[in-house]
């Protein structure tokens, strides 16, 4: 029945204005409900007022469309400037560390990006602590340390790992390793004080 009345007043209006017909910004105007509102009252009773109003919200209907088109084709232009700017500055300055520095000593600026395997573990070379210590009553108390203790210790401060991955190879929670390893420690810094 909608269809039926659309077609009915789309052919009524193109009747009295059949040079607007096939023009798409007057298709989408007739598309709106209100449009057609004003459509059909004016054509139930043309009159100047009626015929005023319907043209003032075509003028609107096609300066939003006309303003709608100008923003998206001068964001289109834009960014086609933008990108043309980018590449050009990117070409003129690129980014190298081939380039030379300007301290005149020769140096390229790859020679001045730290060398990772230089932050390397210091006990890289080792797989347990006992390895690592040179204090013989540090070593001694390590040694009076439970396997499990010792264990937490090399893979915390040799493999660097951390407790939550101490606690996911072992199969247990986090907080037993913690609980276990300031254990450990404490029982090293009771040790150690005993000495002094």
């Amino acid at each position: 029945m909608v269809v039926k009345k659309m077609d009915t007043l789309m052919t009524r209006f193109y009747k009295h204005y059949p040079h607007l017909k096939h023009n798409k910004a007057v298709d989408s105007f007739i598309s709106k409900q209100e449009n057609r509102t004003l459509i059909e009252q004016f054509l139930l009773e043309p009159n100047a007022e009626k015929e005023y109003e319907l043209n003032e919200a075509f003028k609107s209907h096609y300066f939003d469309i006309r303003f709608t088109a100008y923003v998206s084709s001068s964001l289109y232009f834009h960014s086609v400037n933008f990108d043309k700017k980018h590449r050009t500055y990117s070409e003129r300055h690129p980014l190298t560390l081939d380039k030379k520095t300007d301290q005149g000593d020769g140096q390229a600026f790859i020679d001045l990006v730290p060398d990772q395997s230089d932050s390397l573990s210091p006990f890289m070379n080792y797989s347990t602590l006992a390895e690592c210590l040179e204090d013989d009553d540090l070593l001694t108390g390590y040694r009076t340390l439970t396997e499990r203790q010792q264990r937490i210790l090399d893979l915390a401060y040799v493999q660097e790992w951390s407790d939550t991955e101490i606690a996911r190879s072992m199969g247990v929670s986090q907080q037993a390793i913690s609980k276990s390893h300031k254990k450990a420690l404490n029982a090293l810094r009771i040790l150690l004080q005993k000495k002094e």
